[in-house]
């Protein structure tokens, strides 16, 4: 598959090469996640695969030598796939959906059932970062707008890091 160099694809975004460069990468990435889902149909938007692309690039971002990560909250250790990207400040402010200091990886159990188990998240944040990042982070309502393009950026920027990764798991194996 051809790669693309994240700093040359904005200049080349208004060209019609840009858009059939990134073209094979989307469909590689919803023909995974389909697969995954077991989701056959349906509607899957640049959005969806952005939020995808980096929950595979944070929690092998995270990982170590041998490609398990810890939980932010329960210092289990998993392997990379079998833990998920929980962010401290909600998806939903989009100023850090993409922040790497805003996700870390966290079991299911944490996740899902102790819904994030935020106080514990909060005080190993505000060691991380500091209280004052901590509360700025809190505090910040600044809207920020994606469209196409950034969710497209995006994904370029952290597409090649995943596949690199992945290609040295599977020559490990």
């Amino acid at each position: 598959m051809q790669t693309i160099d994240p700093s040359k694809f904005k200049m080349l975004w208004k060209t019609k090469k840009a858009a059939e460069n990134i073209k094979p990468i989307l469909l590689e990435i919803v023909k995974e996640y389909r697969k995954r889902t077991g989701k056959p149909q349906g509607k899957i938007t640049r959005k969806d695969i952005a939020d995808r692309v980096f929950s595979e690039y944070c929690r092998l971002y995270y990982a170590d030598d041998k490609w398990y990560v810890t939980c932010i909250t329960s210092g289990v250790r998993m392997f990379w796939k079998d833990a998920q990207c929980w962010h401290f400040i909600s998806r939903g402010i989009n100023k850090y959906r993409f922040d790497i200091k805003n996700c870390y990886p966290q079991s299911y159990v944490e996740n899902c059932t102790l819904w994030g188990n935020y106080k514990v998240y909060t005080i190993k944040m505000i060691k991380m970062l500091g209280q004052d990042k901590v509360e700025e982070m809190l505090n910040d309502k600044q809207s920020v707008s994606y469209n196409q393009i950034r969710y497209e950026n995006n994904i370029i920027e952290r597409y090649d890091f995943i596949q690199k990764k992945k290609e040295i798991i599977n020559n490990n194996s």
